[in-house]
């Protein structure tokens, strides 16, 4: 390990291990320290590899962890889908890694609504960086490349995420929306789960109470032809009678 002059043997208690993706597969673990290094000190790197091959061949891939959670941060907002490395066709990819647990993102994710389609993420970046420091911004495209209109941004706290719901939502309307700015907490996986639960019960409902409506009227319409055929039967006896 390096650092052991300016950092603890360990990581500071919120580091992040990161994950990295698109680096080359003949890159050293010395190559990428060389490559994290500037953005702060780096605890470990272990580089993923196939050990069915002899040698054991790197997968292109590897875990990151820095010292302090900061430097993973400036790291990942720097490299991540920004930096092609020699001989890779995609940007690389740096994100926190799966098995990361602390401060989990669904308590900082915002959804970001009605922006204007002209904003691109560093326009974003803008206008939410006052509130703290953003881990991720991401506008969301159709297929054809174009702003939906929408974005996520995601910062390092929940207390900063909520500051700039308090701050920015419905504060301004932007141009070419109809309406003013939404600003709120992602949906989790949870949240997604139960809404699509409730339209499910919804749309049941819905059919129950269709089948049971249509159900009533043919009831009432099979029921009253018979029901006057009895009242004329028993009425023709009696007149017989």
């Amino acid at each position: 390990m390096n650092g052991t002059l300016d950092h603890p043997d360990q990581p500071d208690i919120d580091a992040i291990k990161m994950f990295v993706g698109q680096i080359p597969r003949s890159w050293s673990e010395e190559q990428l320290r060389e490559l994290f290094e500037p953005y702060g000190a780096v605890y470990e790197i272990n580089v993923l590899r196939d050990r069915s091959q002899n040698p054991p061949q790197s997968k292109g891939c590897c875990f990151i962890t820095y010292y302090t959670r900061k430097s993973a941060l400036e790291a990942q907002n720097a490299l991540h889908n920004m930096k092609i490395l020699p001989g890779m066709h995609h940007p690389i990819q740096m994100k926190p890694a799966d098995s990361e647990k602390n401060n989990s993102v669904e308590d900082r994710k915002l959804f970001i609504g009605m922006i204007s389609k002209k904003c691109n993420e560093n326009d974003i970046r803008l206008m939410f960086s006052p509130y703290g420091q953003i881990e991720e911004c991401r506008i969301l495209r159709g297929p054809d490349g174009l702003s939906r209109g929408c974005a996520f941004v995601t910062f390092t706290a929940r207390q900063m995420a909520q500051s700039a719901i308090k701050s920015m939502h419905q504060s301004q309307t932007m141009e070419g929306c109809s309406s003013p700015i939404v600003v709120k907490f992602a949906d989790t996986q949870k949240d997604k789960e139960q809404k699509r639960m409730a339209q499910q019960l919804q749309q049941q409902m819905q059919q129950l109470n269709a089948a049971s409506m249509w159900g009533n009227l043919t009831g009432l319409n099979s029921l009253g032809p018979q029901y006057l055929a009895v009242s004329t039967a028993k009425h023709c006896t009696h007149s017989l009678v």
